[in-house]
């Protein structure tokens, strides 16, 4: 006789959170990498919904001892370096010239560093195949819209400023996590096939920066399948010297600039004209390095004339000048442990997100400001495709929750 009874409740709580997963993915993998072509503020959509979709999933098939994920999460000492530095940045509002925009932007920045937390601390520890392979489509999606963005400006079609550039960091930004999954499943061709895809359409954009943070990535992935623990440990030495010592470049290429070109920085072409800037800067008022002028004081500054608008609007220079030494040592720690725990994600994937990891790196030092809510927003997506490759790596031993949430 047909038995027609209906499912039990937790079976239908599991084939919900299942659907809402999968839809999660779906945004974050397909829509977060094409939103920058579509819009500038497309992630702003995109992402707050595939959270979202996650964090229901996981509120309706639990998973068991979140709360010692998280607990071992926040006892880490890369999570109470990055509590210090927030720490330092919610102290700088005392003296930053608008600290009511400088509130809101430090708590939507702890909003967006949370999401990824969570999802990774919520989620179960097994990534499904068909879940994994959403990130490396969304690459390929990538792709496709950069060559529609460039179609149409060669058919005469008026793009928003800088639209083509912002769809191509997208792709190097997500393309190593993607490369990742790849890789743990075993499809080690496939994720060499995106790498020379990626650096194809990434050269055909043209745009110098990208292509250096993407070389940048390449060259941290050879030198980390070779050797993993070795690369680690000089990156993240070589990284986080980088940020200590960040202000003396400035504080010296006027002296360089008349050694070779036998003039002033501010008389040299275009490209000079951000680190003149910050020559200016550093040398006009050193001793405020000490302390920093506060959370979004470039911002404030240049918009109030105090800053030169050619002022430079990468991470180091904004490390320096809003939160002084101590913001710059603290995100030189966080740096170095990032290195370390990116290392310690399995022998499959570790390589890709120590490039990862470099590649964005290289990005913040070079060419973008990675404390606008828009790059946030997509190293946020990520994080998420560098954990769901964590979690995938297959017949072998995966990294617990709490550990992906280090990321």
């Amino acid at each position: 006789m047909a038995n027609f009874t209906n499912p039990s409740s937790q079976d239908a709580a599991e084939d919900a959170a299942r659907l809402l997963q999968r839809l999660g993915f779906v945004v974050l993998a397909l829509g977060g990498s094409c939103a920058e072509a579509l819009s500038s503020r497309s992630i702003f959509l995109f992402f707050p919904i595939g959270a979202a979709l996650l964090l229901v999933a996981a509120v309706l098939d639990p998973v068991r001892g979140v709360g010692q994920r998280l607990y071992r999460v926040i006892s880490s000492p890369l999570a109470w370096v990055c509590f210090g530095l927030f720490g330092w940045a919610a102290l700088s509002l005392a003296w930053a010239p608008s600290p009511a925009w400088g509130v809101q932007h430090l708590l939507k920045l702890a909003a967006t560093a949370a999401a990824p937390v969570l999802i990774m601390a919520c989620g179960r520890e097994h990534t499904r195949a068909t879940d994994l392979y959403l990130f490396p489509i969304g690459a390929l999606l990538a792709m496709i819209a950069i060559l529609v963005l460039a179609l149409a400006r060669h058919a005469g079609v008026t793009l928003g400023e800088g639209r083509l550039d912002n769809a191509g960091v997208s792709l190097v930004v997500l393309l190593f996590p993607a490369m990742a999954g790849l890789a743990a499943r075993g499809r080690n061709g496939l994720a060499r096939l995106l790498m020379i895809l990626a650096l194809a359409f990434t050269f055909a954009i043209g745009e110098p920066q990208t292509a250096t943070a993407l070389l940048v990535g390449f060259t941290a992935l050879s030198f980390a399948i070779s050797d993993v623990r070795r690369t680690v440990y000089d990156l993240s030495l070589f990284a986080s010297a980088i940020v200590l010592f960040a202000p003396v470049l400035p504080a010296i290429s006027p002296t360089l600039g008349h050694w070779f070109f036998q003039a002033k920085l501010a008389s040299l072409p275009e490209a000079f004209a951000p680190l003149a800037a910050a020559a200016d800067i550093v040398l006009h008022d050193p001793l405020r390095i000490l302390t920093g002028h506060g959370v979004d004081a470039v911002v404030a500054g240049v918009e109030a004339g105090a800053l030169p608008a050619q002022a430079p609007r990468v991470i180091l220079f904004e490390i320096w000048y809003e939160l002084g030494i101590v913001g710059a040592l603290l995100s030189a720690a966080a740096v170095w442990l990032a290195f370390r725990g990116v290392g310690a994600m399995g022998a499959k994937v570790a390589p890709y997100l120590v490039a990862a990891l470099a590649c964005d790196l290289a990005l913040g030092f070079i060419s973008r400001d990675l404390t606008q809510m828009g790059w946030v927003s997509l190293l946020a997506v990520s994080a998420v495709s560098a954990g769901a490759a964590a979690r995938s790596q297959y017949r072998t031993t995966r990294p617990s929750a709490a550990g992906l949430a280090h990321l």
